[in-house]
């Protein structure tokens, strides 16, 4: 039996992240993932079952990544409007250096056999647990998990992915951050 080789399945990813990108999820087959990835068809067989199960266990771990990143931003001293701007910023940095991820998790989840495989709120589950501690102690207003994610996410990514010049961009962030912290206070 073949070892497991770090790099060949971190190629792999990488491979099939940019075809889905460029062509879709059905137009990356296992034979152009492999020759983008350059290894053989069979080395990716070695690391996943189907394309189907490397697809749902790349999409499961890239849509887990930027939550991962947000809730190392996260210090137990802050306020509520530092944990805004620490989130906000931490989002929005996450968005413009890996938008690669962002455009892949997307696509995934408007795929409707792989949406059933990641729920988008159990892979934020440890800043919702965060979010939570702070409406219980007052300093974020209560309200559903899906209403607040799409107040607070949603706007930095689209503001992340039209960026423009670096001081409209600075200045967009800062409004956007400004206006979330009243909205969700």
């Amino acid at each position: 039996m073949r070892l497991k080789d770090e790099d060949k399945q971190r190629r792999i990813k990488e491979a099939m992240v940019s075809l889905i990108l460029q062509e879709g999820i059905n137009g990356a087959s296992v034979a152009k993932i492999a020759s983008r990835a350059q290894v053989s068809p069979a080395t990716i067989y070695i690391y996943y079952d189907s394309k189907e199960a490397m697809l749902g266990e790349v999409f499961r771990e890239y849509a887990h990544r930027p939550y991962r990143y947000l809730a190392e931003r996260v210090r137990p001293e802050m306020n509520g409007s530092e944990l805004i701007d620490a989130l906000v910023r931490g989002c929005y940095e996450y968005s413009a250096a890996h938008e690669d991820v962002f455009s892949f998790v997307e696509q995934c989840s408007r795929c409707p056999s792989l949406a059933e495989t990641v729920c988008e709120k159990d892979c934020g589950c440890d800043i919702l647990d965060v979010i939570h501690e702070y409406q219980r102690r007052g300093e974020l207003r209560r309200m559903s998990d899906w209403t607040f994610a799409s107040l607070l996410f949603a706007p930095v990514r689209f503001l992340a992915m039209n960026r423009s010049s670096v001081c409209a961009e600075e200045n967009a962030l800062e409004e956007l951050i400004e206006t979330l912290q009243g909205l969700l206070r």
